[in-house]
Parts: C-alpha cells; sequence; structure tokens
C-alpha cells in the first residue's frame, strides 16, 4: 500500500534504537514496533552507526531485529557523505538521531533530520543542532511520518 522506491528512513544505532545498560545492549522502548511498522509500510530502516559491523549484526541478532534493517552503514566517520550517497538513492530520505553531530550531518547532507530525545539527549540541544522536530518516543508510525513530512518539506509544502 506504502510501497515507493523513493523513501527509506536512517536510525542511529546507539542512543536512537539501542541503550546499553551495564555492557548490554537493550532496544530503546518503542524501538521494536518502529521497526516493524517501517516494514509493514515497506520503507527501508538504514543503521548509520559508527560501531563495527559485527558488533551491531550481533547485537541485531540478539536483539531479534535483524530481519527488520535494510541496510547497515558500519564504522561511518563520515555521515555527510553517506547520508549525501543515500538521499541520491532515496530522495525521500529522513533521519532520526540522537545527538547534534547526526542532526548537523543529516542537515548538511540535505536530508530531514529528527531529533530523538528518549535516549537521553535533551531536545533543546537537538533542536538548536538544526532537528525538524523531537521525538521523545518510537512508534509503529514513526517511518510513514517522518518520510512524509521529507515528502512536504522538499516540496516547499509547509505542511
Amino acid at each position: 500500500m506504502y510501497d515507493d522506491p523513493n523513501r527509506a528512513v536512517v536510525l542511529g544505532w546507539s542512543g536512537t534504537l539501542v541503550q546499553y545498560h551495564r555492557g548490554r545492549a537493550r532496544l530503546v522502548p518503542g524501538a521494536d514496533t518502529a521497526l516493524s511498522g517501517a516494514r509493514l509500510a515497506s520503507i527501508p530502516v538504514i543503521v548509520l552507526t559508527e560501531q563495527p559491523l559485527r558488533e551491531v549484526a550481533s547485537q541485531a541478532r540478539g536483539l531479534r531485529v535483524a530481519d527488520r534493517l535494510s541496510i547497515v552503514i558500519p564504522s561511518s566517520r563520515d555521515r555527510v557523505t553517506e547520508l549525501a550517497k543515500l538521499r541520491v538513492e532515496y530522495p525521500r530520505l529522513a533521519l532520526v538521531g540522537s545527538t547534534e553531530e547526526e542532526i548537523v550531518a543529516a542537515r548538511s547532507a540535505g536530508v530531514l533530520a529528527f531529533g530523538f530525545s528518549g535516549g537521553g539527549r535533551a531536545g533543546r540541544l537537538l533542536r538548536a543542532a538544526g532537528a525538524e522536530a523531537v521525538l521523545s518516543k518510537l512508534d509503529r508510525s514513526l517511518a510513514l511520518r517522518i518520510t512524509e513530512q521529507r515528502l512536504f518539506t522538499a516540496s516547499g509544502d509547509p505542511g
């Protein structure tokens, strides 16, 4: 129903999808339903992380979410370049990040950026970094809502 090959969502791993407690990875509340919602809406989920692929893959399998991640771009130190490449493939690309650096990189690459404060980062800092909006929780319609917002913003319609 929503199948649109131009649409994708980029999520950070640590702080957006996963939090660490005593060295163990745990899904952020709502991450499981957000990933399921993206799958139902046929919206690819791309993870952009500085962590090694082996580590993310192991954690994703342990958390039973590996099958809901379309692409994992590991050890990414140049987020702007990675996001710019993705934007060519997915013109309706939106990022949800939990750090100011992720927000700034997305904006620099021309990608609509949303902050996620549910991982512990203050929403005001994400907003100051250029986030379109700050989300305090992840939910089933997350990917659909933010990629629709990308369409409206990219087309110049305020919304």
